[in-house]
């Protein structure tokens, strides 16, 4: 029952994405955004995700579905209010926030976040390698780097538990400042 009211919502949320996709990025983590359908197989999340930006604190949940075609997340308040929607076809990124006037980051650093973390390291390497970034990861599984062509670092990411896969996550971006704790509620794997 509830991954039905989850696909609900998550439907109702996308049909009412703006019609446009957004031109350009924020940055170059955005600019290096994988295909939904370069991930292999379906997925479905569900987190709870703490912010820290500066001296600010922002809890809110999220929903993903990944399919070949499209990778969709909704964040929703902590209650259970809608924040905002995303919906990412091929290289197009829809976005859409809801009842916020001023947002405390830009949504589409999500879709980053969820691929660094859940994506396959050929497939992130190879697409980071095309724009001249490195993507490093000890073979313990337990954490992922981006560093950029000079070598600075600019994410990492720390898994906790036995291996990554439905494991709460840390991912600390420095350019610019700011950490995700992302609670893992549930992981579902699909083919």
């Amino acid at each position: 029952m509830r991954e039905l009211l989850v696909a609900a919502i998550m439907i109702g949320m996308a049909a009412c994405a703006a019609p446009d996709p957004i031109p350009g990025g924020p940055g170059r983590l955005i600019d290096v955004l994988l295909t939904p359908a370069s991930l292999g197989k379906n997925l479905t999340l569900s987190q709870m995700v703490v912010g820290e930006f500066e001296d600010q604190k922002h809890s809110f949940h999220v929903e993903v579905e990944v399919m070949p075609a499209r990778m969709a997340v909704v964040g929703l308040t902590p209650v259970g209010l809608p924040l905002f929607t995303l919906e990412q076809a091929e290289d197009e990124i829809f976005v859409e926030t809801l009842g916020v006037e001023q947002f405390p980051f830009d949504p589409r650093h999500m879709l980053f976040n969820i691929q660094i973390a859940h994506w396959p390291e050929a497939a992130l390497r190879e697409k980071y390698e095309e724009h001249g970034l490195v993507l490093r990861a000890p073979a313990n599984q337990k954490m992922r780097e981006v560093l950029d062509g000079a070598g600075t670092l600019l994410v990492i990411v720390t898994y906790t538990g036995a291996d990554k896969t439905g494991q709460d996550v840390l991912i600390e971006h420095f350019e610019p400042p700011y950490r995700l704790y992302i609670n893992a509620l549930q992981e579902v794997d699909g083919e």
